[in-house]
């Protein structure tokens, strides 16, 4: 039984042999294919032993130079360049009020009419009173002279003459004095016709028609809407970067991502008290006639600007014992490179002075702490190749 059994485990290596030759070639073949469907820095990332990091499209960064833009945000109310609030000149009745809230109006145009029979029997009054003036002066002037004939013949004495002369200075007075009030009262009869000081909107209808109206009452109020004012609050730290004519953009409640542009046109040379912030007031053209007054906007002013210059956002640079660093993907592995950088946008974008070119691809943002020489590869639906762009 024994001699029977030799033969069977003979066969049963031999098979074993092939079985493990068999298994070594196909374990040969799927990593070849493997190794033939993956990018070029991910074999060498593979054939390297140590860690390997993943990226996915998302978390790296390549720079390449656009405009940075540093810009102070500002935020106000728009309001009217002009405005105005015509109020009466003189008392009286209003007969007529022709305009209305919205409605446009070119300057020197009616907005109300006061009723005129008080402004003119003021009138009649002041020329009865500088006829009357006139009669006295004619008379005083007559004896004036009478007196002076006889003050020169000797028939009366000096004293009685200056009597003479200062009644004739007297009427010369009120004459004038009549004369003065005519003026006025002449000018109210005018002042009894409201009109637009500017071209403009109404805005508001504060008196109507049949109302009796005192001196110096609110009728109508009117705005030119052509140019508006923004007026904005700036730190005291942020005032010496502001000067006059700076260029602003601002979005407006209800105009969704649409952008506006404007410009500063004075700085308030006094600090606001307690807050201590100064008042910046920016003009915007409105020809259009697209913004109103009261519309909250936000915007930002623009204190530089550098074209063509490499920018990186701002969470990609980190800092280490007092040195700025990114960390880049080169030649398939992680490299420390150190930079300088400069000013910030609103953006979230930092300035790179030195320590980067243009292509260099970074890490976007802060992952961890990673060391240096590891092997990088990009992970996702697209894989590409990560590698040293010339």
């Amino acid at each position: 039984m024994i001699g029977t059994m030799k033969p069977f485990q003979r066969i049963t290596r031999s098979s074993m042999v092939m079985v493990a030759g068999a298994t070594l070639i196909v374990l040969f073949v799927s990593t070849s294919a493997l190794r033939g469907r993956q990018s070029p820095a991910d074999a060498a990332a593979t054939a390297r032993p140590g860690p390997v990091a993943e990226f996915l499209q998302n978390d790296l960064y390549i720079v390449e130079p656009g405009p940075v833009v540093r810009s102070l945000p500002l935020t106000g109310s728009l309001t009217p360049f002009n405005e105005a609030t015509v109020k009466a000149k003189v008392a009286g009745e209003l007969v007529a009020v022709p305009v209305r809230e919205g409605e446009s109006v070119k300057q020197g145009q009616m907005l109300a009419k006061i009723d005129l029979t008080e402004v003119g029997a003021r009138v009649a009054a002041r020329e009865a009173d500088m006829a009357g003036a006139k009669a006295q002066l004619v008379w005083a002037e007559k004896n004036r002279n009478q007196q002076k004939a006889m003050l020169d013949k000797g028939f009366i004495s000096q004293s009685a003459f200056d009597n003479i002369q200062s009644n004739y200075d007297v009427a010369v007075a009120k004459l004038h004095a009549a004369e003065a009030e005519l003026v006025v009262a002449r000018k109210s009869r005018g002042d009894a016709v409201l009109v637009a000081p500017f071209a403009g909107i109404v805005s508001a209808r504060l008196a109507q028609p049949g109302e009796r109206v005192a001196l110096d009452a609110k009728v109508v109020s009117i705005v030119d809407l052509s140019r508006l004012q923004l007026e904005a609050s700036v730190p005291p730290a942020a005032i010496g970067q502001v000067k006059v004519g700076q260029p602003m953009n601002f979005r407006v409640e209800g105009f969704g991502e649409r952008e506006f542009a404007g410009r500063i046109e004075r700085i308030n040379p006094a600090a606001t008290a307690g807050s201590r912030s100064i008042s910046v007031y920016a003009v915007i053209d409105n020809g259009q006639g697209l913004l109103r007054g009261g519309m909250f906007a936000q915007g930002a002013l623009t204190l530089s600007r550098v074209d063509s210059a490499l920018a990186v956002p701002a969470s990609a640079v980190r800092e280490e014992i007092g040195q700025t660093f990114v960390y880049a993907i080169d030649g398939g592995l992680i490299k420390r490179k150190n930079v300088k950088v400069g000013v910030a946008d609103a953006g979230g974008r930092v300035q790179v002075l030195e320590g980067l070119a243009a292509g260099d691809r970074i890490v976007r943002v802060n992952l961890g702490s990673f060391k240096e020489g590891v092997a990088a590869r990009l992970s996702g639906p697209q894989p590409v190749e990560i590698s040293d762009r010339k």
